[in-house]
């Protein structure tokens, strides 16, 4: 039987016979995709019309790769102008008649491109070699057939065919369709083509048609839109436009080009057609089986398919990178400033790595080969999101609670995870609940033990210290820590009482249980960080009962530099000092070494008190009964919903008593964790006098500008301009500070050009946010960003703050409410928070920015919402 020379684009299924393109259009006319009707004219039609004039193109093909140089440029040249003068008068009957089947109208311009048997293949895509004719008339489609022929006969096609080790003559079929009015167009990628990631589908798009873009005359548009694994569009990763002065198009007198009035960077695509497209490229995958690089064009209604090749040169990873994971910087903004010291953030590093994910390791959990826990971008430290989501569906646990207990966003992208199973599951389980045992029976001595070594290390004990003394003294500290640690068992007990809560108290006390259960938290007692408050309130006691104490912190204008002298032997002094040895470790960004103690500056302590006294703040025994009361009002609300399910108060009560019990832990744990870091500090401070007595350091603190592995170098003699390299970091530092960061991080690879705008929003007047306290309260903004803020707190107002920094629980006795831009349920702060029953709400986002000190609010921290009462009139 003879073979076709037409055939249209829905018959073609043999490669040899229609080229690699026309199969794949087949296949997706197959899969019900829009593709513009057509036909193909065959490598029968190219062999036959050939041989009739004496051309038999595998003669020739092995003649003419046998020769090299010059004597196979000239012959390939021969070849070409004997093919342009094949006759094809046959032919083109034929494909009139085709054309005719296609109802379109004489006029009508036409797409002509090559479907090489050697292009769009699995193993080679010959892509960009053969030629495509765009905008045809009808009297120009046979000079446009016989030039795709001609195409096969080029150098470049020999070479690249020999590459690939080919040794029979490719032949040309030859795709004919109908041209879209294009009002975009250009080529997709199924995958990442330099990184192979499959969840991240690549797009290239230009105004008008792809011509110019397919053969890389001008810069298109850049898109990467995440998927899910089931080709889902979640997000555009990245947006990069190009400036666009004009456009190809066709008309009914070929292809003309059209400026733009205004040469602009202009959109080639809203984010409805990238969704659209990325959704159709990943289904043409599915159909064809691998990663596919897709051709494609909108007109004024929907999208076109023009072509599907298969990717050749890059294969799909799926293999987790630190740059396919989400990061924040929730749980770290809380306890470091802004930007925290180098040295800090090397101690960091090593203290996940050792404390934290060590024992996830030790449980049987696998983390993937080459994923961090911190990375740092412009000097801020952040959390591998990503990670803890993984490590958390290993071991059974719910991942949804993460972000409501670290703070930040959810996340988007949802890793493939393996939960442990089986006796492996057990044996983690097990260890898990030895971890916690542990920490609720040691954790009491570890903390004294804590203690006790910042008293070791005060600095009148460590002034006789030589340089090497002191280094030995930090060289002992680090595997003093091994064993001691208990973050880990504590963090472990929290978050299995809260995600026992979350399983059963919304079915039990209804859709407002975490209001109630933040409520019967308040006022224990045992959170050592919040007792400060109280602390606090007690010496505002005391300094009403005292005139001199009185009158010194009443004064106008008030100087706090003397008051040691000025407050000598009085009740007042004793008790501020027992205060700063209690809390005179703890500071704002306290996580960081180089960060000020309160005992380093309690002038600050002495105006919160002064504003208590002044203001007449609530006393101790007010503040503790207000607690008392709120809780044991929550705590019957609780009872009398679960009614007469006796077994289910039961069950309330021991994970109740389970969860404030690690409450406490959790912030004595930080709190003697901070004599710790004290101790580091106060060997630190001194080596660096003594360094500056040396002249090796300009100033004290400059060894929080250096690692570890540096001070050692320096110490060592290296020669290293250490004062240069110094200067250089402190420079950087001004730069970072100038930069406001990403708080989430979700493409790291385009992290640098995430750009977080303060300002001012108009909107509605309402802000939203995660409820960490319940109440609600009314009153002015407050707005502090540091510790120079402070003193401008006056009671009642509503505190605006970044983050629910420890080292802020000071203020709360002042403050009527809480607003946070960052933070999750367990932080630190929030526990604080909730201690004190102060209205608080986390997540806050643009809160810096949208209020403003003395604005008006309603805080309404039940249902998390802030109204922003407007402006009286003038």
């Amino acid at each position: 039987m003879a073979r076709p020379f037409i055939l249209p684009l829905s018959q073609c299924s043999d490669v040899d016979l229609t080229g690699g393109k026309a199969i794949g259009l087949a296949q997706l006319i197959a899969a019900g995709f829009s593709v513009p009707q057509g036909f193909c004219i065959t490598t029968e039609a190219y062999i036959q019309c050939l041989f009739a004039s004496g051309f038999i193109d595998n003669e020739e093909w092995l003649k003419v790769s046998a020769l090299s140089g010059n004597e196979q440029a000239s012959a390939f040249a021969d070849c070409r102008t004997r093919i342009r003068q094949v006759e094809t008068s046959q032919l083109t009957v034929q494909w009139r008649m085709a054309l005719q089947t296609l109802s379109r109208p004489s006029s009508e311009r036409w797409a002509v491109r090559s479907s090489a048997t050697n292009e769009d293949r699995a193993q080679t895509s010959f892509a960009g070699l053969y030629r495509t004719h765009l905008g045809v008339s009808l009297s120009d489609i046979d000079a446009a057939v016989k030039d795709l022929w001609v195409s096969l006969w080029e150098e470049r096609v020999v070479s690249y065919t020999a590459r690939q080790s080919q040794k029979t003559a490719p032949r040309m079929a030859v795709v004919i369709q109908w041209m879209v009015a294009a009002q975009s167009a250009g080529v997709a990628y199924s995958i990442h083509p330099v990184t192979g990631r499959p969840n991240q589908v690549t797009i290239n798009a230009v105004p008008g048609l792809a011509a110019s873009l397919v053969d890389g005359t001008v810069n298109p548009d850049q898109y990467v839109v995440e998927v899910t694994h089931e080709g889902q569009p979640m997000r555009v990763l990245k947006r990069i436009l190009a400036h666009h002065s004009q456009r190809l198009s066709v008309s009914k007198v070929g292809l003309r080009i059209e400026p733009f009035d205004d040469a602009t960077h202009i959109q080639s695509l809203t984010d409805a057609q990238l969704f659209s497209l990325a959704q159709t490229t990943k289904h043409v995958e599915q159909v064809f089986g691998h990663p596919i690089d897709l051709e494609w064009t909108f007109d004024a209604e929907h999208l076109w398919l023009i072509q599907a090749r298969p990717i050749t040169a890059v294969r799909p990873s799926f293999n987790l990178t630190n740059d396919d994971c989400e990061w924040s910087r929730a749980n770290f903004k809380e306890t470091l400033p802004e930007l925290p010291s180098l040295l800090s953030l090397s101690f960091l590093e090593r203290f996940m790595d050792r404390h934290i994910i060590s024992h996830y390791r030790k449980l049987g959990c696998r983390i993937p080969d080459g994923l961090t826990s911190i990375r740092v971008l412009t000097g801020r430290p952040y959390l591998n999101v990503t990670l803890f989501h993984i490590l958390v569906v290993q071991l059974g646990g719910d991942p949804s609670l993460n972000a409501e207990q670290m703070g930040g966003e959810p996340l988007q992208t949802i890793p493939k995870v393996r939960p442990i199973k089986g006796a492996a599951l057990a044996r983690a389980v097990w260890m898990m609940w030895a971890e916690m045992r542990r920490v609720e029976r040691s954790g009491p001595r570890l903390f004294r033990e804590m203690k006790d070594l910042a008293t070791t290390y005060r600095r009148e004990h460590i002034l006789h210290l030589s340089v090497e003394e002191l280094v030995l003294e930090l060289d002992k500290l680090g595997p003093w820590l091994e064993g001691r640690d208990v973050t880990f068992g504590i963090v472990g007990g929290v978050g299995q009482c809260l995600q026992i809560f979350n399983q059963f108290l919304p079915r039990w006390l209804g859709p407002d249980w975490r209001g109630l259960l933040n409520t019967v938290l308040q006022g224990q007692g045992t959170v050592i960080s919040a007792q400060q408050i109280v602390r606090l309130a007690e010496l505002t006691d005391i300094a009403r009962d005292e005139p001199a104490t009185g009158t010194f912190l009443t004064s106008e204008p008030w100087e706090p530099a003397p008051f040691r002298e000025a407050l000598a032997d009085t009740k007042f002094l004793q008790a501020f000092d027992r205060y700063l040895e209690d809390y005179g470790h703890r500071a704002v960004g306290e996580s960081d070494l180089m960060s000020p103690r309160l005992v380093d500056t309690p002038e600050s302590i002495l105006a919160i008190v002064r504003i208590q006294l002044i203001s007449g703040s609530p006393s101790q025994r007010s503040i503790l009964l207000r607690q008392g009361n709120a809780r044991t009002a929550a705590l019957a609300q609780i009872k009398q919903r679960i009614g007469w399910c006796y077994h289910r108060w039961i069950i309330f009560m021991w994970r109740y008593r389970k969860l404030c019990r690690f409450f406490s832990l959790r912030e004595a744990n930080r709190h003697h964790f901070m004599y710790y870091v004290m101790a580091l500090r106060t060997l630190l401070m001194r080596l660096g006098e003594l360094l500056v007595e040396q002249g090796r350091l300009h100033q004290i603190d400059d060894v929080f500008f250096l690692s570890d592995d540096e001070r050692a170098d320096l110490l060592a003699g290296d020669t290293r301009d250490w004062k240069a390299v110094i200067k250089a970091r402190r420079a950087e530092r001004e730069r970072y500070a100038a930069v406001e960061a990403p708080d989430t991080i979700r493409d790291w690879e385009t992290a640098n050009e995430q750009i977080v705008t303060s300002d001012k929003a108009e909107g509605s007047g309402i802000l939203l946010g995660t409820p960490i306290s319940v109440g609600t309260v009314t009153g002015p903004v407050r707005v502090v960003r540091s510790l120079v803020d402070w003193g401008k707190v006056l009671p009642g107002e509503i505190l605006v703050v970044p983050v629910i920094d420890p080292g802020l629980t000071p203020l709360f006795g002042l403050a009527g409410g809480l607003i946070v831009e960052m933070g999750g349920t367990l932080s630190h702060g929030a526990i604080i928070a909730r201690e004190y029953g102060l209205p608080t709400i986390a997540n806050v986002e643009g809160a810096m920015a949208r209020l403003a000190d003395g604005q008006r609010i309603i805080v309404d921290a039940g249902s998390g919402t802030i109204c922003i009462e407007p402006s009286p009139l003038p």
